[in-house]
């Protein structure tokens, strides 16, 4: 978490940001009354995590679409992902957040005393929710009540470079094979100083490739903490047996989040774990051929974790019935559509989903998503899940690395964490 040196510096340069908004009669729409624009229109200020330029004029297009359709101003206001949740908890908890809030469904529970649940606000505008993946649904809900509406959705999957199983003789991966034969293809695969895929300590990811290997998780279906779970210690320790042991893959500089996609598009490994939200851009990147298949899976296992985002109205938000016109054009058809042209999304929209597809143009991608979808399910969400991927991201690379077995690593994070 923040100090409080560090949350009283980000309050104040939320108000200097305000005040020279001012200018142009726009301030945060926080416990205030309703700002408006020079012409007008109901200013809203709207989180979300971005990754760049690139990125940041990808939401600022959102922002635009969905501003002008629904009557109102939208303000971006971007931090970076492994920022964002600490930010909006803290803003969120002091009731100075923007109207609008980017929530990703690992983080739900999270954020959720903060925000408004939008059950009642789909019921007066009859929005149909049926038109959304459910999965999504389901985690972007808490307590039986929605808290965003949501934009994507995606199982984890295998990115693959071709180019380097071609030179190494090794045919492309099925969707649905096995851990034997992922290990197989990893040996083969690490030659010439390269190897077949790097690790990742981030949560989603390390949890979904446990899952798919023996099934091991350390949240219950219900979103119980099982921190001490056996069969997840285990998973840890195949991964790390990768590295140590198998030599498939490469040690983990610590604190390097980006660490397996940079080692990816720059064919110092075949393989990535990642989600679908991630493909077109990857494959804009890279400069060879990009496949994708399902998680290997091992005995016991086979199954793949399901997440993704959605965007929600903060409770102290002065225009709710405002916000909400916003989220509905921010995740109607036609944005939702746009983003998953830009490979900025599978679109939790299912009916947009086969414009990602298209436009992935990926043979075999169809395929692999509809089988990794059949064996997904949503990964849940506690109020403790950001704690959790901090500890993960510091301390599973000391099981990656061998510098301690998983089952120790698992308890010194156990340790740290709240007992549900």
């Amino acid at each position: 978490m923040r100090t409080r040196t560090q949350r009283t510096a980000w309050r104040t340069a939320l108000l200097a940001g305000a005040t020279a908004l001012g200018l142009m009669g726009v301030v945060a729409c926080g416990g205030s009354p309703a700002a408006t624009t020079p012409d007008g229109k109901t200013e809203l200020t709207w989180a979300m995590w971005v990754g760049g330029t690139e990125d940041t004029a990808a939401w600022q297009k959102v922002a635009d679409e969905a501003g002008a359709a629904a009557g109102v101003h939208i303000t971006l206001q971007g931090s970076t992902f492994a920022d964002h949740f600490t930010k909006m908890s803290t803003q969120l908890a002091s009731g100075d957040a923007p109207c609008l809030v980017a929530v990703q469904s690992l983080r739900t529970a999270l954020l959720k005393d903060g925000m408004l649940p939008l059950g009642d606000l789909a019921k007066a505008d009859n929005l149909d929710l049926s038109v959304f993946d459910k999965s999504m649904l389901d985690g972007l809900s808490a307590d039986g009540n929605l808290y965003a509406l949501p934009y994507d959705v995606g199982p984890m999957m295998m990115f693959y470079n071709k180019d380097m199983f071609a030179a190494a003789g090794v045919a492309e991966p099925k969707a649905g094979w096995t851990t034997a034969e992922f290990l197989d293809a990893a040996k083969k695969l690490t030659t010439g100083g390269k190897y077949a895929i790097a690790p990742n300590p981030g949560d989603l990811a390390i949890e979904a490739q446990v899952l798919a290997f023996n099934g091991g998780r350390v949240l219950t279906p219900d979103a119980k903490l099982d921190l001490g779970n056996a069969d997840f210690a285990k998973g840890v320790q195949w991964v790390s047996d990768l590295t140590n042991v198998q030599k498939v893959s490469p040690q983990f500089p610590g604190g390097d989040t980006a660490f397996a996609a940079n080692q990816f598009t720059s064919s110092a490994v075949a393989m990535s774990i990642d989600g679908p939200w991630s493909l077109l851009d990857t494959k804009a990147k890279v400069k060879f051929n990009l496949g994708v298949t399902t998680l290997p899976a091992g005995p016991g296992g086979g199954k793949s974790f399901s997440a993704g985002s959605g965007w929600g109205i903060s409770k102290n938000c002065a225009t709710p019935d405002k916000a909400f016109a916003a989220l509905k054009e921010m995740t109607g058809a036609k944005i939702l559509g746009e983003l998953g042209a830009a490979g900025r999304a599978l679109p939790a929209r299912t009916a947009q989903q086969q414009v990602w597809i298209d436009h992935a143009n990926i043979p075999g991608v169809a395929e692999t998503l509809k089988t990794a979808t059949a064996n997904a399910v949503p990964i849940p969400s506690n109020p403790a899940s950001e704690q959790m991927g901090q500890l993960f991201n510091q301390y599973i690379v000391k099981a990656i690395n061998g510098q301690q077995p998983a089952a120790d690593v698992m308890k010194d994070i156990a340790a740290q964490m709240p007992t549900s």
